[in-house]
């Protein structure tokens, strides 16, 4: 049987988060000095966190699903302190996710049930960490595999590669992304209305990005993205940049409204069946950004709920901030 020790908790959530807890798993052979060192530096590991319905970002739509950036989040969070205590990372290097990926099993496990905000279903990422580009016994990333389960039901998968850089480097970084931002056309800043709240998955104004005008050409539809000014972000704002968790409910909420006007959709009733995301670099506050879809053609999964593939991009500063694969799911 595999040992379990407690690692430590996770870095503190996001506002409404809910309560994390990180768990080393010893794999069987090492206690009896068997593991080639050599041959395998892979770690394991049992993320845990509650979905809870309070969540100011990802918790405010008509509770009828979990949302799938959830994951994301839980590990992005635990990114750093892994590479720090279990891979002998430099506790001055950032951490960077540049890739994700995740994909429901069965979208039906991803529904809330109606006690949700008395007890909170408990989301399960079972980790297999494995070092990459080690020099002098120093990974310089990471790449994450996961099993998800929630409330013991298994319910998808993913993967997520991280990159840890150096003070020098990181600073370099952000001075660019910064300097490209600041030089950009200030033309796309005048947005227009927010989107219905219905038509991207909420329940209030203040919860929506994307604003218009929107046309839907073609299958090709682009939205203003703002963030309200009363939003609490999470971790990420401090350093001066849009954090990821903000950039994927923008690509969330663009993605329904054009599935939804596309295919004609229930935009209440849908949700992310799977998201595949490469940041590019840097989202900068105060400057505008675009999020633009290109919606694929209605099909049907094994149980004949209408599913639809979303290609976006989220641009500012006439660069790609990120690049993303979603397929937008009706669960009636």
């Amino acid at each position: 049987m595999d040992g379990m020790s407690h690692s430590a908790l996770a870095d503190p959530p996001a506002p409404g988060g809910g309560t994390r807890s990180l768990v080393h798993r010893q794999r069987s052979w090492e206690p009896f000095g068997l593991s080639d060192a050599t041959a395998d530096h892979r770690q394991e590991f049992v993320l845990t966190g509650e979905l809870t319905t309070g969540h100011p970002l990802v918790a405010a739509g008509p509770h009828r699903f979990h949302d799938l950036q959830t994951a994301v989040e839980m590990v992005r969070e635990t990114g750093e302190f892994i590479g720090q205590t279990h891979f002998s990372v430099p506790a001055n290097r950032t951490a960077v996710f540049y890739r994700v990926a995740v994909a429901t099993r069965d979208i039906s496990a991803w529904r809330a049930t109606a006690d949700a905000r008395e007890r909170p279903a408990l989301l399960t990422s079972e980790l297999r960490v494995r070092p990459d580009k080690v020099i002098d016994g120093v990974p310089r990333s990471l790449r994450f595999s996961t099993v998800l389960s929630i409330d013991d039901v298994p319910c998808g998968s993913g993967s997520a590669d991280v990159v840890f850089l150096p003070p020098v480097v990181h600073r370099n970084h952000r001075v660019l992304s910064l300097a490209t931002a600041l030089t950009a056309p200030t033309g796309e800043s005048a947005a227009g209305q927010p989107a219905d709240p219905a038509e991207v998955g909420r329940s209030h104004p203040e919860t929506v990005l994307v604003h218009g005008p929107f046309d839907l050409t073609h299958g090709r539809l682009s939205a203003t993205v703002r963030i309200p000014d009363s939003w609490p972000l999470p971790d990420g704002a401090a350093e001066g940049h849009v954090p990821a968790l903000v950039q994927l409910e923008a690509l969330r909420q663009t993605a329904l409204l054009a599935a939804g006007r596309m295919h004609q959709l229930a935009t209440d009733r849908c949700t992310l069946g799977s998201l595949k995301v490469h940041f590019r670099g840097y989202a900068e506050p105060d400057v505008a950004m675009r999020c633009a879809a290109v919606v694929g053609l209605c099909g049907r999964d094994a149980e004949g709920r209408r599913l639809s593939p979303v290609t976006l991009t989220l641009a500012q500063g006439g660069r790609a901030v990120l690049e993303a694969v979603v397929t937008v799911v009706e669960d009636l």
